[in-house]
């Protein structure tokens, strides 16, 4: 495997890392029901879980001469993580 293809790898994964922070917030604001704050205290945890994976993804892409990309270059495919419809 070439370097360019491991940073293209390491950029997926980032952007897969910041994609579930963002989905598991939003089910952590909107969830509603009996086992609500219990789920919402589980996603909370996992969120910072997933941002330290993120970091860690981000700072080997910096030592491999790369950064890890920004908004403009996210594209979402995230379906099964998607906060319940109204």
């Amino acid at each position: 495997m070439s370097s360019d293809q491991v940073i293209e790898l390491l950029r997926k994964a980032y952007s897969d890392e910041i994609e579930t922070v963002m989905n598991y917030q939003t089910n952590a604001i909107v969830l509603d029901g009996v086992r609500a704050e219990e789920i919402k205290e589980s996603l909370q945890a996992d969120i910072q879980e997933e941002l330290g994976h993120a970091e860690q993804l981000g700072n080997r892409l910096k030592q491999l001469d790369a950064r890890p990309p920004g908004s403009l270059e996210f594209t979402a495919r995230q379906e099964s993580l998607q906060p319940p419809g109204d």
